[in-house]
């Protein structure tokens, strides 16, 4: 064989062997960051002395980050619970260091309605005395708030619950948990002007509803209620109307044109809604609860000098200023006496409405 031949023989065969070889690189280099990236995890921090927990990133088939949550059995290594969510891996990272976790990812935290929740919640939801589990799986709650399986512990595993994961879906936060009531408690809302509260009885590991509040606010700016309780198996329907909470703080402006407080704790309020085309004043008298027992919205009378507004609810006269509230009824007269300091505005702000006459 010529030397240009064997030359050439021995050039193939170096090649071939090259290419395998750098095949077999990249085939072992591709290997190895799979099986890193499979085996890449961050821990959960304490949160049982029975129950260990990883979160391990992965890609669904497009390409989207996505997570595996494992809950593990910290005797036997036994996987409980492995259930996939859409976790934002690096805003954990983060929360993690502002709690100087390190590098573990937060637990048991659910701060309601709209503060910080944690990936994992361990509680007893069922009152059994056993310790039960909430892994997020996305932000399914109201105005993408977080949202949780719920998995009940039943002997030595962990049960799915569908009614449980019905009351960490599309709520506001995490449910909330009364254990001295054995109650749990949820929140929705639709814009400011409207929100419902729900609480909840737990029977047979199921939660039923026993009462709703749906909360509205008014042309009156008083919220409107409908309240449904169960009774005797039934819901029972209530409609009324509450003063607004109020707390007088320098950065919240005085909601009301002006307002009282009583001996008995019941609170007087004036304020104006619009009305027959015009802004008119109007009158509310409120429990110590702020439920409204007295409303009225026909004509006042202002004595300036006095400073007393006064109006007549047949057969009753209603005499208003800063010492309380005359009540004159047909054979009886009832002095509402004003706490110190509870007065809050001005009586003299009421001659600007078309329904008081100004003496």
């Amino acid at each position: 064989m010529s030397s240009n031949i064997l030359s050439k023989v021995l050039f193939k065969r170096a090649f071939r062997a090259t290419t395998i070889a750098s095949g077999f690189l990249v085939f072992t280099s591709t290997l190895s960051a799979t099986a890193q990236a499979s085996n890449q995890h961050y821990q959960i921090e304490e949160f049982s002395d029975d129950y260990s927990a990883i979160i391990i990133p992965t890609e669904d088939e497009d390409g989207k980050s996505n997570s595996i949550i494992k809950v593990i059995n910290a005797k036997t290594g036994q996987t409980m619970i492995s259930q996939s969510a859409s976790l934002d891996i690096e805003y954990e990272l983060d929360n993690s260091k502002e709690r100087q976790l390190s590098d573990k990812i937060s637990a048991n935290i659910a701060n309601r309605y709209y503060g910080e929740h944690s990936v994992l919640i361990y509680d007893d939801f069922n009152f059994d005395n056993q310790k039960d589990l909430a892994l997020r799986d996305g932000r399914n709650g109201c105005y993408g708030g977080p949202s949780y399986q719920v998995y009940l512990k039943k002997d030595n595993t962990f049960i799915h619950s569908d009614g449980f994961t019905d009351l960490a879906q599309g709520y506001c936060g995490f449910f909330g948990i009364d254990k001295d009531s054995e109650t749990l408690n949820t929140m929705t809302k639709s814009g400011a002007a409207w929100h419902q509260f729900s609480e909840y009885k737990v029977i047979n590991d199921e939660p039923v509803v026993v009462r709703i509040i749906e909360e509205e606010w008014n042309n009156r700016s008083l919220l409107s209620i409908t309240e449904s309780k169960k009774i005797k198996g039934k819901m029972k329907v209530e409609n009324y109307e509450m003063l607004p909470p109020y707390v007088e703080q320098a950065e919240n402006p005085f909601p009301y044109i002006y307002m009282l407080t009583v001996d008995n704790d019941k609170k007087m309020v004036l304020d104006s809604q619009y009305k027959d085309g015009s802004e008119q004043l109007y009158y509310a008298f409120a429990d110590e609860e702020g439920r409204i027992e007295l409303l009225y919205e026909g004509q006042f009378d202002y004595d300036k000098t006095k400073k007393t507004l006064s109006f007549t609810n047949r057969p009753v006269l209603y005499k208003i200023n800063n010492q309380g509230i005359t009540v004159k009824l047909p054979n009886n007269t009832v002095q509402l006496k004003t706490q110190p300091k509870s007065v809050l505005g001005s009586l003299d702000n009421v001659v600007q409405f078309k329904n008081v006459r100004v003496k």
